[in-house]
């Protein structure tokens, strides 16, 4: 995988597949933020998202739609055709507009916010299939539980926070963009009997709300931060990782390649400079786009 883009350290740091038992877990990065798990026997996807528009259409309030062709490629590339569940952790259209159509082929669960209903429920997902969760709301997958905490999103648009408010209706697709309101962000705890991950979708600071939490891997998204060294201090310092992976700092205008082009404004290398403290209690790695790879045998 090249990546010619990024800093050299980017590509030393890469996690590669190994071979493990069928019961190991295993994640898929899909870019941006979106990931599927699995265990071998369940699995869910967190912010599922591949149709991917220009720049211009986004900021011009065209009308979007779900890419169904490249949602059908990525459930197969994903394994997905039997997941029981989609987790999304705001109401972006980056990370809620393909959402309800991950979920249809499996009758799967979406769970997120009081908006992130309303666009499952304008793509016809039925009642029963959503779940609004609130602030340490807590639901169980097969083995996996997830623990939705509530976080902020940070100011990644001149200094604020883009499309805050809420989806108060059902929204139909097509739409703007800016249709798709925040909803409230959350943090997602993964826990697992071989060990417990959380998805960070975007890296908005507010202080102790992982005082009482631990994860072994951190999914951290790094688009749009202002700089690197306050999540150290209020995300990653009091979960105690073992492992930081970043996230959702690729090119959400252009389309999902494995050629990885970070997008304009990421920082990357403020952000490896600060990950390259030796007094850093965690490693970081990396993942590949659309590979399955091991993170606990």
């Amino acid at each position: 995988m090249a990546c010619s883009h990024l800093p050299d350290m980017y590509n030393k740091k890469l996690i590669t597949n190994t071979q493990a038992a069928d019961d190991s877990v295993r994640v898929n990065w899909m870019g941006t933020a979106g990931l599927y798990l699995s265990d071998g026997e369940t699995g869910l996807y967190i912010d599922p998202f591949v149709s991917r528009y220009g720049l211009f259409k986004v900021g011009l309030g065209f009308s979007l739609k779900s890419q169904h062709r490249l949602i059908k490629e990525w459930i197969a590339i994903t394994g997905g055709e039997r997941a029981q569940a989609v987790l999304v952790s705001h109401s972006h259209y980056d990370h809620v507009m393909d959402a309800p159509w991950f979920a249809k082929p499996a009758n799967a669960m979406i769970v997120g916010s009081e908006s992130t209903a309303n666009v499952a429920r304008g793509a016809g997902i039925p009642e029963k299939q959503i779940r609004i969760i609130k602030d340490r709301d807590s639901v169980v997958i097969g083995k996996f539980k997830a623990t939705f905490i509530k976080s902020i999103h940070s100011p990644a648009l001149f200094g604020k926070i883009p499309w805050p408010g809420n989806i108060k209706q059902p929204l139909i697709p097509p739409t703007s963009a800016s249709a798709y309101r925040e909803g409230g962000a959350y943090a997602i705890l993964i826990e697992h009997p071989k060990g417990d991950m959380l998805h960070y979708g975007s890296p908005g600071i507010k202080p102790g709300i992982f005082d009482n939490f631990n994860a072994d891997v951190i999914f951290l998204s790094i688009g749009g931060r202002k700089n690197t060294p306050p999540i150290v201090r209020h995300v990653l310092t009091p979960l105690h990782p073992k492992t930081v992976i970043p996230i959702h700092f690729d090119d959400l205008f252009g389309p999902v390649d494995k050629q990885i082009s970070p997008l304009i404004g990421v920082k990357m290398d403020e952000f490896w400079e600060t990950m390259s403290d030796k007094n850093l209690a965690f490693e970081m790695k990396t993942l590949p786009i659309g590979e399955a790879v091991v993170l606990f045998p």
